[in-house]
């Protein structure tokens, strides 16, 4: 029995002592990332920051926490930040945001309020310290601008992952709903008020593969580059406009993106009419798409009408209408 209690004071101890030593190197570590911050004449304030959690839990909690870059004039604000990890999994970092909070910029201040903000992140346990998940979530977001405008998402999920058996490829969702635009998004999108107040539901399932891995690395030189994007499944429901989608886009070294999207669109002259008021195509566009398109339709314009967006040559084609300029990627 004394060997047995021996021996769990002993385990006891070299727990305590890794545990000591462990969120010694975390306050450092952070620290000493403060420190580089205001170095470059950052402002990185905080009324105190603590690391605890013993014994099982390296837990960074700053409070009265406020952060400033100078050069682009973007102003973080929050009343207390946590940054969660087990002690025994250190490679799973989870960070907590508070229910109210403001974000700077040099015109505006945004006031940001939520039920729930949390997201993780899981490294690949080695020195490279690879990427192997992420998560985001997000309840009853509202912001608020300085200058009046408001906006809220009822609920926002986006998740990553490595994929399993593709180097280099993360497989992302995105999936929010009960958005809110501003009042002056929705005069835009909708200046005859016919849609409601609310976009029910948006939903992408992508893998993006990249060319090189998500690591250490990556931060110290630069971001890997997209150079492929296969759209599992997208979709979007606003009243009685809905798109479905799904396809292979390509992205070349100069950023130019081609391949094509298979979409299906709910009530799609009023699809064509909102990608006209939104300023995406011309009133001339969205006549002449209408028209080319209504000869494949059949049904009622209730009925989903299929077809494909083509990107090709830097150009965008709708079924066999070509629309305008293809998107590209900035690359420096």
């Amino acid at each position: 029995m004394r060997k047995l209690i021996a021996f769990v004071l002993v385990l006891a101890g070299l727990w305590s002592g890794y545990w000591f030593v462990g969120s010694t190197a975390k306050h450092q570590v952070i620290t000493a990332w403060l420190d580089a911050r205001r170095a470059d004449g950052w402002t990185a304030e905080f009324s105190d920051f603590q690391v605890v959690g013993f014994p099982n839990r390296f837990d960074s909690r700053f409070t009265d926490l406020h952060l400033l870059d100078p050069r682009s004039g973007i102003e973080w604000m929050a009343p207390e930040f946590d940054i969660l990890a087990l002690s025994y999994q250190p490679n799973h970092i989870i960070a907590v945001w508070p229910p109210a909070q403001n974000l700077g910029f040099p015109l505006e201040t945004v006031s940001i309020t939520n039920s729930r903000m949390v997201a993780s992140v899981v490294f690949e346990p080695d020195t490279k310290l690879a990427i192997d998940r992420t998560s985001l979530e997000i309840r009853n977001l509202e912001l608020q601008g300085g200058s009046g405008w408001q906006t809220s998402i009822g609920s926002l999920i986006l998740s990553t992952r490595q994929h399993p058996n593709v180097a280099f490829a993360h497989d992302v969702v995105f999936d929010a709903k009960s958005l809110h635009p501003t009042v002056n998004l929705l005069q835009t999108l909708d200046p005859a008020g016919t849609l409601p107040m609310t976009i029910e539901a948006l939903f992408l399932d992508v893998q993006l593969d990249f060319d090189a891995p998500w690591d250490r690395i990556a931060v110290e030189e630069g971001a890997p580059l997209v150079i492929k994007i296969t759209v599992n499944r997208m979709t979007a429901a606003w009243g009685k406009l809905g798109l479905d989608g799904k396809g292979v886009l390509n992205v070349s070294a100069d950023g130019r993106i081609s391949g094509t999207l298979d979409v299906a669109l709910k009530n799609w002259p009023a699809v064509i009419d909102l990608f006209a008021s939104s300023g995406a195509i011309s009133a001339y566009m969205a006549a002449t798409i209408k028209s080319g398109l209504g000869l494949f339709a059949s049904g009622s314009e209730e009925d989903p009408l299929a077809t494909t967006l083509t990107l090709e040559d830097g150009f965008m084609k709708l079924g066999p209408i070509t629309i305008g300029p293809a998107p590209r990627f900035i690359r420096s």
